[in-house]
């Protein structure tokens, strides 16, 4: 439960399932209260989910070009406070279903009803510490400022790009003025113009309402994040979703740990609620680095069957059954996973389709070395896993993977017959191509070093033999007297103070040259460069 959020009504319990007896089999899940929600924003974190302490939420990802793909700043306003469990339960709960219920186009206003009716849908005690609390995450949610750079593929096709400094809404209290200058009869949101357009124009996924509300706010984000994998593994069959425990602590602004024991006791609170209501039948990890070799942990799920039947439930034109729960409790090994069997071939690629194009040469480019056999037309299933890999980390990355896994592989003697069978690698050979490319970053700053120094070792040849020219043409044409005047202080000088005996000869012949050459202005080596336009 929201247990920073305070004491809870006793007319609403939540609708998790209770644990199953051991051996038992699993229970039937509950009924499905189905709202939707738009699958840009609602991906990126904004509350901190910690009822203590502050974890900075700033994303910056760029694809393998170096061109920045995501930047995401959250700066709440210190005037409210940091938006924490119950502002984010106000936003998924209270708001969302809002949203959903007005359908789209939506207005600018919306409605959400009295302080206390607002308590209700949160289980608050109702009442004036209820109100206050409530007000005061409308306002810490309203005050935070976003500072994002994205793009997203809108539901008529198109990609849309959100590049805005905004916050997602103004907040309107009972008895305040509303923008049509009517007196507002209860609590409202002005939607600002970027979450406007977003909500209008993103696509939406189903989510199980009732399961949400019951969730504590980690487990619930958990499930905002969890459920793109966990969909994706069973529309296209595989046995588990894979998520990388860096990438969850990354979008869910929770604290990362560097070692499994604080890792496993972490996500286990958090996994403990899928695993009860049988949304997970299992979970487990593999260890691994992420790009700059910090510990990281590769987190594997299998569908339970909640999930089963949620898929059922939000995709009943499917027509693919979910893959049933394994047998035993055990963690998922990241080796060796079955494939589905004979896969049906998927057509040629369009030549108006670049990326299905890279898709079939990817998966040709797996069965060339993997196998030997260049022309094998790749299946649907095996299409699709190479469409989203391109996707993801892009052609230069997807191809780097391929040839990971062949070494991979080999060491360990493993065959994989099918494409799905390399993605076990994915983790392993981003962090292997980031520290390639840290290398060869490493040589290439080497490697402009040393022609820098080359270049300057030769401006310094150059203003060394120009200097000395002109100091000889000087010596021959100043007069004697003022000449040997000049020489003589600065000899008198250096004596003064140089008393180590070593090189005094050359450092005495050193100290007159600068001394005439100050006389008559000659350049400093900088001063030169300027005027030969060098740096």
């Amino acid at each position: 439960m929201d247990h920073h959020a305070g004491q809870r009504g006793t007319s609403h319990p939540p609708r998790l399932l209770p644990s199953s007896p051991p051996g038992a089999p699993p229970r039937a899940p509950a009924p499905l209260t189905v709202i939707r929600t738009e699958t840009v924003l609602s991906r990126l974190p904004i509350h901190t989910l910690a009822k203590q302490g502050n974890v900075p939420i700033h994303i910056t990802r760029t694809n393998s070009h170096g061109e920045l793909e995501l930047h995401w700043r959250v700066s709440p306003n210190a005037a409210y406070g940091v938006p924490r469990q119950l502002a984010y339960k106000l936003d998924t709960i209270v708001i969302q279903q809002r949203l959903h219920a007005l359908g789209r186009p939506l207005p600018t206003v919306i409605r959400l009803g009295s302080l206390t009716q607002i308590c209700r849908d949160l289980a608050l005690v109702e009442g004036g510490n209820g109100h206050a609390r409530v007000r005061k995450a409308l306002l810490q949610n309203a005050a935070t400022f976003l500072l994002a750079k994205l793009r997203y593929r809108a539901t008529d096709g198109t990609e849309r790009t959100l590049e805005a400094g905004f916050t997602l809404y103004s907040v309107i209290f009972t008895g305040e003025r509303l923008p049509d200058g009517a007196t507002a009869d209860a609590v409202y949101l002005v939607l600002n113009d970027p979450y406007w357009e977003v909500l209008n124009h993103a696509p939406t996924r189903p989510v199980d309402y009732d399961y949400l509300k019951a969730l504590p706010p980690a487990a619930q984000r958990c499930y905002d994040l969890l459920s793109y994998h966990v969909f994706a593994a069973l529309k296209y069959g595989h046995p588990h979703a894979r998520l990388l425990y860096s990438e969850y602590c990354t979008f869910a602004a929770q604290q990362r740990y560097p070692d499994a024991p604080h890792v496993k006791k972490q996500m286990y609170k958090i996994h403990k609620p899928h695993l009860t209501s049988g949304y997970l039948a299992r979970v487990g990890y593999e260890a691994t680095t992420d790009a700059v070799g910090h510990p990281d942990w590769v987190m594997t799920y299998v569908p339970g069957p909640k999930a089963q039947a949620e898929y059922a439930a939000f995709h009943p034109r499917s027509g693919r059954g979910a893959p049933p729960p394994a047998p035993d409790l055990q963690p998922v090994a990241l080796e060796g996973l079955p494939e589905p069997a004979r896969p049906c071939a998927a057509p040629s690629p369009a030549a108006d389709d670049p990326l299905t194009t890279q898709a079939y040469a990817l998966v040709q480019a797996f069965h060339q070395r993997f196998h030997g056999t260049a022309d094998v037309a790749p299946s649907v299933k095996a299409l699709t896993q190479a469409r989203a890999l391109i996707t993801q980390y892009g052609v230069d990355q997807a191809s780097h993977i391929v040839e990971f896994s062949v070494r991979a592989a080999k060491a360990t003697d493993y065959h994989p017959q099918t494409f799905g069978g390399i993605l076990q690698y994915i983790a392993r050979a981003r962090a292997a191509h980031a520290q390639a490319q840290e290398r060869a970053a490493a040589e290439a700053r080497a490697r402009e070093a040393r022609r820098r120094a080359q270049e300057a070792e030769q401006q310094h040849r150059r203003y060394d033999d120009e200097r000395a020219a002109r100091l000889a043409e000087l010596r021959a044409t100043t007069p004697p007297a003022l000449l040997a005047t000049l020489e003589q202080a600065a000899a008198a000088q250096f004596e003064r103070k140089h008393t180590s005996p070593f090189g005094r000869d050359l450092l005495r012949r050193i100290a007159i040259d600068d001394a005439v050459a100050a006389y008559f202005q000659l350049p400093t080596f900088v001063e030169w460069q300027a005027a030969q336009g060098l740096d």
